[in-house]
């Protein structure tokens, strides 16, 4: 995922699910620079607060706040999205964004309508294991499911390691 600069447009759940296994560095590597909108700022320090590694969050120079510019569109795309998945989308559709880091379906669904490549937490380890930044996906996997509490379900979790090579 290295080469030419590209906008890297993030939601809150990727950020929050490498912050919270104290792992933000993983993202920096892949991506160098990684852009969000302020409606995720805003989210990254309200529900990023229930994890001690939030003030990581505040201090990953690597992540820049881009301001939308296109509020009707942002305001249309609230109807299915909360406030900072619709920011996120906005941005991509602005900028010309290269890829989104989503974790929700409900965006990952319409980004993709929009021609938008999407990928994330999981996909973000998996290019990390494939580019040698990570030597395994299982022990990561495993600290974001413990740690950020977020939800993988077993058979997403299987295929994942399988497909990698790795036992589960």
């Amino acid at each position: 995922m290295r080469g030419e600069p590209a906008m890297i447009i993030a939601d809150s759940t990727p950020l929050i699910n490498f912050a919270a296994i104290h792992r933000l560095d993983v993202l920096e590597q892949l991506f160098e620079r990684i852009v969000i909108p302020e409606a995720v700022e805003t989210e990254l320090l309200t529900k990023g607060k229930r994890y001690p590694s939030a003030e990581e969050l505040k201090r990953a120079d690597f992540i820049d706040v881009i301001r939308i510019n296109d509020v009707a569109l942002c305001n249309s795309l609230k109807i299915d999205l909360d406030h900072g998945e619709a920011e996120v989308i906005t941005l991509a559709l602005e900028q010309n964004g290269e890829l989104l880091l989503l974790d929700e379906v409900a965006e990952r669904t319409i980004a993709e309508f929009h021609n938008i490549l999407v990928t994330g937490s999981i996909g973000c380890l998996v290019e990390a294991k494939r580019t040698g930044i990570i030597p395994k996906i299982k022990p990561f996997l495993d600290a974001i499911r413990l740690e950020a509490r977020f939800w993988v379900g077993e058979e997403l979790y299987r295929r994942v390691l399988s497909d990698n090579g790795e036992q589960f």
